[in-house]
């Protein structure tokens, strides 16, 4: 069978986070537990999540997503910006997080995604 051919290339290795993404979390890392991994979408949107199989609380082996959406012109306006500029951009932004991850409960019982958009 052959392979089914890509009309584009995903500009990044799946789940690493390219140069504008990594800021935001390298930014908002600091909310989450120390042993959580943060993946890139091939939408750019940032699917967070961490092991939670050693909590006795668990049903799931980890915790319910939370997935960070990045407004189109934030993330051109961050490509745009120094990498200090960048810095200071994602912290303004981490209001919005925090926000969006009130009553979040990452030991849900019907583990759908917390979706929080950003920008």
């Amino acid at each position: 069978m052959k392979p089914i051919p890509v009309t584009r290339p995903p500009k990044v290795a799946l789940g690493a986070l390219d140069d504008v993404r990594s800021v935001f979390w390298q930014c908002y890392r600091h909310l989450f537990p120390p042993h959580t991994i943060a993946a890139q979408t091939s939408n750019g949107s940032v699917v967070i999540s961490w092991s939670i199989v050693e909590d006795p609380h668990a049903k799931y082996a980890y915790a319910a997503p939370v997935m960070l959406r990045f407004d189109q012109a934030l993330v051109d306006t961050m490509r745009q910006a120094e990498l200090q500029q960048r810095v200071s951009i994602a912290t303004q932004h981490e209001p919005a997080l925090r926000q969006g991850l009130r009553g979040y409960d990452p030991y849900t019982r019907f583990p759908n995604a917390r979706v929080v958009v950003i920008g």
